[in-house]
C-alpha cells in the first residue's frame, strides 16, 4: 500500500483530507465469517524507521481514527439487523500494518475468504454503517458518528478514551469494553508488538528493578503519544489484558505508565 498517500492527494486535488477510511478485504486462515476494523500502524516491529512488509514504517504508528468505538457499535447493531450474527464475528482487531499517514485512519473489512467477500447483506450492513457514521440520511446532514472535532473543549474532558495493552490479533477483552461502554478507542497492542525481554540477574525485582528491554517501552509510547495527537483533550486510559501478561511482565507495564502519567482501568472506568 502507498505511504503517503493523503498528502499525494492533497497535492493532485488541493482537497484538505482530515481524515480515512479504507474499505477492505480481510483475509483470515480461519476463514471465520467476520466484519471487523482497526486502526493502524506497525508497533513492535524493527529496526525501527524501516519501511515495513505491508506499508507503513516499523515501529510507528498512524493517529487513530476517532470514529473506531462509535462505528465498532454501529457495526455490530448492524450485525444484527441483518441477521449476521452469530454466523459473522464483530470484533475489533489490534493496531497492524500500514500504509503510514499524516491524518487519522481505519479500516473497516469484510471477512475472512472469498466465500464472504461477495455477501450482500455483509455488504449491506457496512453500508448502513458508513451512511449513519457519516450522517447522509440526517436532515441537516451534519450528525455523525465518532467525530471528535464537533466536541466542545469541556465535553472532550470528559470523554474516556481507550488505549488497549495487550492480548490476541482480535482482541476480545478490549473489545467488550468498546462494546460494553461509551468509551472512545485509541490504538490496541497486541502482546506481540510488546517484546519483553525479563533481565538475567536473579535477584530481579519487577517492583524495583531495572524495567525489562525489548519494543515493547516503544510500542506503548508511540501508541500513547499517537491516540492523544488524535483525541486532545481527552482522558486517555489504558486497558491491560491482564491474562495475558506474566506477574512480572504486569508489574513492568504497570511501572512504565506510571512513568508516562498513564492511568490503567477496568471496564467499569470506561462508563
Amino acid at each position: 500500500m502507498e505511504d503517503n498517500l493523503d498528502i499525494r492527494y492533497s497535492k493532485d486535488s488541493g482537497v484538505n483530507v482530515r481524515e480515512v477510511i479504507f474499505l477492505s478485504r480481510h483475509f483470515a486462515s480461519s476463514g471465520i465469517p467476520s466484519l471487523t476494523l482497526h486502526v493502524i500502524g506497525v508497533p513492535g516491529e524493527s529496526p525501527v524507521g524501516e519501511t515495513a512488509e505491508f506499508g507503513g514504517i516499523k515501529g510507528e504508528v498512524v493517529p487513530p481514527n476517532t470514529r473506531f468505538a462509535e462505528w465498532y457499535r454501529r457495526m455490530y447493531q448492524a450485525g444484527t439487523e441483518h441477521g449476521l450474527i452469530p454466523e459473522f464475528d464483530m470484533t475489533i482487531e489490534t493496531t497492524h500494518h500500514g500504509p503510514s499517514l499524516s491524518v487519522p485512519t481505519m479500516f473497516i473489512e469484510i471477512g475472512s475468504s472469498e466465500t464472504h467477500w461477495d455477501r450482500r447483506d455483509a455488504a449491506e450492513a457496512w453500508a448502513d454503517v458508513i451512511s449513519d457514521g457519516f450522517g447522509f440520511d440526517s436532515d441537516d446532514g451534519h450528525v455523525s458518528l465518532g467525530d471528535w472535532n464537533i466536541l466542545s473543549v469541556d465535553e472532550k474532558q470528559n470523554q474516556k478514551v481507550m488505549l488497549g495493552i495487550g492480548g490476541g490479533h482480535y482482541a476480545p477483552r478490549h473489545t467488550d469494553v468498546i462494546r460494553k461502554t461509551d468509551c472512545w478507542a485509541g490504538h490496541q497492542l497486541a502482546s506481540y508488538a510488546l517484546e519483553m525481554i525479563r533481565p538475567d540477574a536473579e535477584d530481579w525485582d519487577p517492583i524495583t528493578g531495572d524495567l525489562p528491554s525489548g519494543q515493547w517501552q516503544h510500542s506503548i509510547k508511540v501508541a500513547l503519544e499517537s491516540t492523544k495527537h488524535s483525541f486532545p483533550d481527552g482522558q486517555v486510559i489504558a486497558h491491560l489484558d491482564r491474562k495475558s501478561f506474566k506477574g512480572w511482565q504486569r508489574q513492568a507495564i504497570k511501572r512504565y505508565c506510571e512513568r508516562l502519567e498513564l492511568p490503567i482501568g477496568r471496564t467499569k472506568d470506561f462508563q
